[in-house]
């Protein structure tokens, strides 16, 4: 009898088309980090058959990316076309990955609104989104708050599920997450170095335009409701997932202190609060704060035997495939 393939494995080519190294070109290849974008290079690198090794200070579940709402959106890529593919492709990526319920993705509605007398952000974003994957609200299906809708379908990666799947794909994979911390890609034997580091390259690379931005949150008891919501200029997001409600959240740039502040914390649920009354009635589990690494330009690109690929601010998930496909590109480039 066949044996049963996970994931789709017949259609792995279409998520991650990569060519195969030959023997004699075979590197041994280390990332450095494990968040989303070191995980998903990772990933890819090891489909496209390179012997692959992960380096990490911090692993899931005590990282960045386990605090992201991570719905798929793009924030802080508007200014970058070469997001407009990245975007795409981490779209097909998880849209895939949503047709096993044990990767943690799901598609899911979002509502994204802009209310009377606020001037609504360029409507670049729409560069970015797949042919179909959203419309414009009709006027009465708007609340009377609302001046404009958008009725959008977008992956809802649960970090809580997903990340610690996708670690264990890699251990079936024979790729070795070793936690260690360094203080320079000198330290590492290897070929070829993939710096997934995020905020660590301010140091590692000396690259003072990398810099956080801190997204605080609240988390209420978990209830099925069946979209997520956004309004960008409040701002206030509302994500359901199985563990919680995630109600965010802030924009601080340059704040390197990854805690959360109680008045924050209230403005956070008074908003939500004002909109859906009726999430008063769930109970405040928790709340998160988290470091966004942001770079004005996200840095993909080859330096020496090291290819950087970090700086994603708040899109780390919405970019991570995509930005998985160009380092691929680039490590065989480097083997041509």
């Amino acid at each position: 009898m066949p044996v049963e393939k996970t994931l789709k494995e017949a259609d792995q080519s279409k998520v991650f088309p990569f060519a195969f190294p030959t023997e004699k070109k075979k590197e041994k290849i280390v990332v450095v980090g494990a968040g989303i974008s070191g995980l998903s290079s990772a990933y890819a690198l090891k489909k496209a058959g390179h012997d692959v090794h992960i380096i990490a200070k911090d692993i899931s579940p005590n990282l960045v990316s386990n605090r992201a709402a991570a719905f798929w959106f793009p924030y802080h890529i508007r200014n970058d076309e070469r997001g407009i593919k990245w975007c795409k492709k981490s779209y097909s990526a998880y849209k895939q990955f949503a047709d096993d319920p044990e990767t943690g993705v799901s598609m899911k509605q979002l509502k994204k609104v802009v209310r009377h007398g606020v001037q609504e952000e360029e409507l670049t974003w729409f560069s970015f989104m797949p042919e179909g994957s959203y419309r414009i609200m009709a006027r009465p299906e708007l609340d009377k708050n609302y001046s404009t809708g958008y009725d959008v379908q977008v992956p809802l990666i649960e970090t809580q599920i997903f990340l610690p799947w996708l670690m264990s794909e890699l251990k079936k994979m024979d790729v070795e997450i070793e936690k260690r911390e360094i203080n320079s890609f000198h330290e590492i034997d290897a070929d070829l170095i993939i710096n997934c580091t995020a905020l660590g390259s301010r140091e590692l690379c000396n690259d003072k335009e990398v810099f956080p931005i801190r997204g605080q949150v609240a988390l209420l008891s978990p209830k099925d409701i069946p979209f997520i919501f956004l309004d960008n200029e409040l701002p206030l997001y509302i994500v359901p997932r199985k563990d919680a409600i995630i109600v965010g959240g802030t924009f601080e740039e340059n704040i390197y202190d990854a805690v959360c502040e109680p008045e924050t914390l209230d403005k956070i649920l008074a908003n939500a609060y004002n909109v859906f009354p009726e999430l008063k009635d769930q109970k405040v589990i928790g709340n998160w704060a988290g470091l966004r690494p942001f770079r004005q330009l996200v840095r993909v690109e080859r330096e020496g035997n090291i290819i950087h690929n970090y700086g994603h601010g708040g899109s780390g998930y919405t970019l991570s495939w995509g930005c998985a496909e160009e380092v691929g590109r680039l490590v065989g480039e480097g083997m041509k």
